[in-house]
């Protein structure tokens, strides 16, 4: 389990980056909604005083006794006789009328709410009034109560729920929704972001993950400065003398085919490297590459030359001897791939050839770079062999 957490930890940050508008637009529905759902109110509330000018019970069960006399339903009637009330007692207490009791005193407030502060006072004085009649019918054993004057006419509301507080509030709820949503899209769609999910979906282990600079379409950047590069060209540099086929799907094609050129670049500096690409793939690796990659015919066999043959894009209906002729099978995909449509990209190789899968980081936006589109970089400083480089920089 303590392996899976980071797992499970990377592949949702990956999916907050990536879906990160889903948090942006819940947060801003959830601010905007209770500002137009929920339009604030202005509410005033009426105090009415009720004293008990001669009490015969105990003080302490009067809170009590208020209570359950102030809801038996005789107040609310009264109340609901009133136009502003129409009838309506469902609610009408506590929403609109109540009343507050203190413990040893022999004074009640009714308390009336109302969007009108003198309709608030005037309900305010019907339910004490009509709470007073009622308490007096308990007769001399309870004691005798009185409304001693009019509820006061309100003039400042009542503290309501600021728009800055309820839009906050709700782009907190908003917040929570947002990254649920995201969990569960992590959860639907698997994104291949570590090895693991890599090996889950297709059975072969992790290459690398190749962040790749922006460029203008067409322009082949060189690998240096390419982080990921370097550990994929160790894992790649052990590969048989064979044909090395570098796949993707027809939408990263073009992505597929920067990795190339790096590819091609950084191996041929290690091991003899023959090219079977596109003729501006070619030209991109010899201008950059010390060593020039070159096209060649297919004989003599790369196992008996110790070449590796680099191509891009092969065909899986591509007729090779896989005796004579081994064929090594490395996928490329973005970071952040569903294991479905990874699984589904190398399905025809599953069975035999695929090797490994190389993940690609792409940054979003266009960088200048020198030359027309569809012609290669300059040139850049070419990698040395990976056994010439000292420990700090192969680190």
């Amino acid at each position: 389990m303590s392996s899976e957490r980071p797992r499970y930890s990377l592949n949702l940050a990956w999916s907050l980056r990536h879906f990160g508008w889903v948090v942006l637009v819940c947060v801003l529905v959830g601010a905007a909604a209770p500002l137009l759902a929920l339009p604030s109110q202005t509410t005033y509330q009426a105090d009415a005083l009720v004293v008990a000018r001669h009490l015969t019970a105990n003080p302490r069960v009067l809170p009590t006794l208020a209570e359950s006399v102030f809801g038996d339903g005789a107040v609310a009637g009264a109340v609901a006789q009133d136009p502003a009330v129409a009838g309506e007692t469902a609610g009408l207490i506590p929403d609109r009328l109540s009343v507050v009791t203190g413990p040893d005193s022999i004074t009640m407030v009714v308390q009336a709410r109302d969007d009108d502060p003198a309709t608030a006072a005037r309900l305010a004085d019907l339910a004490a009034n009509a709470f007073a009649a009622e308490l007096n019918l308990g007769g001399a054993g309870v004691g005798e109560f009185t409304v001693p004057a009019p509820a006061v006419l309100p003039t400042t509301p009542l503290d309501a729920m600021s728009a800055p507080l309820r839009a906050g509030l709700g782009a907190l709820a908003g917040l929570v929704l947002g990254v649920g949503l995201v969990a569960l899209i992590a959860a639907l769609r698997q994104p291949c972001v570590t090895s693991w999910d890599v090996e889950s979906a297709v059975g072969v282990p992790l290459l690398g993950t190749v962040d790749l600079p922006r460029a203008t379409p067409g322009a082949y950047l060189g690998p240096r400065g390419v982080q990921g590069i370097a550990t994929v060209t160790r894992w790649l540099a052990t590969a048989p003398s064979s044909r090395l086929t570098l796949i993707s799907s027809r939408s990263t094609e073009g992505m597929r085919q920067r990795i190339y050129v790096m590819v091609a670049i950084a191996m041929s500096t290690v091991r003899p490297v023959r090219l079977e690409a596109p003729g501006e793939l070619v030209e991109a690796v010899r201008q950059q590459s010390p060593l020039g990659g070159e096209v060649v015919p297919q004989k003599p066999r790369p196992e008996q030359t110790g070449e590796l043959v680099l191509v891009d894009g092969g065909s899986p209906s591509e007729i090779v001897d896989p005796v004579a002729t081994p064929v090594s099978v490395v996928a490329v995909a973005p970071l952040g791939i569903s294991q479905g449509r990874l699984h589904e990209l190398a399905l025809d190789y599953l069975n035999g050839g695929l090797v490994g899968v190389i993940l690609v980081r792409r940054r979003l936006g266009l960088r200048r770079v020198g030359g027309r589109a569809g012609s290669p970089a300059p040139a850049t400083r070419a990698f040395r062999p990976i056994s010439e480089l000292t420990e700090p920089e192969r680190a």
